[in-house]
């Protein structure tokens, strides 16, 4: 990690709402994001494969009431991981609009510690509280 973005390092700022993103902020974020997807993708990948591969019926009704459990799931955390899969795709498109870092509901620059804590996201803490509190997403 940068010294520009350790959170430890005498640069780092609580209150960065005025920070501009360097080139390098860019390639760092853009690089965190590309190794997340490849996780998640991986993640993904092994949990639909573990959910498919137990096909044999089980002769205790508790041992395949067990395994439906397990499968239901694994298929649960298998939506999780696609759906976060699409934000990491979007976030990574946004760096080839040159939008990357930019809150999509006001246009202000994401805060560096929320963009290192979730470099997904799409909007600032500011704009996402208020789409809480009157309930839009």
């Amino acid at each position: 990690m940068t010294d520009a973005i350790n959170p430890r390092s005498a640069d780092w700022d609580d209150d960065d709402d005025d920070w501009e993103m360097t080139d390098a902020d860019l390639e760092h974020f853009k690089n965190k994001l590309l190794t997340l997807r490849a996780d998640v993708q991986q993640r993904l990948n092994r949990n639909i494969s573990e959910a498919v591969t137990d096909s044999e019926a089980h002769p205790d009704e508790f041992d395949e009431a067990t395994k439906l459990s397990e499968q239901a799931y694994l298929m649960r955390l298998s939506d999780k991981n696609r759906k976060l899969l699409r934000q990491i795709e979007h976030a990574l498109s946004k760096f080839e609009e040159g939008e990357y870092g930019y809150c999509e509901g006001t246009g202000d620059i994401i805060s560096r510690k929320r963009l290192e804590l979730r470099p997904w996201t799409r909007y600032s803490i500011a704009y996402k509280e208020e789409l809480e509190r009157t309930g839009r997403r």
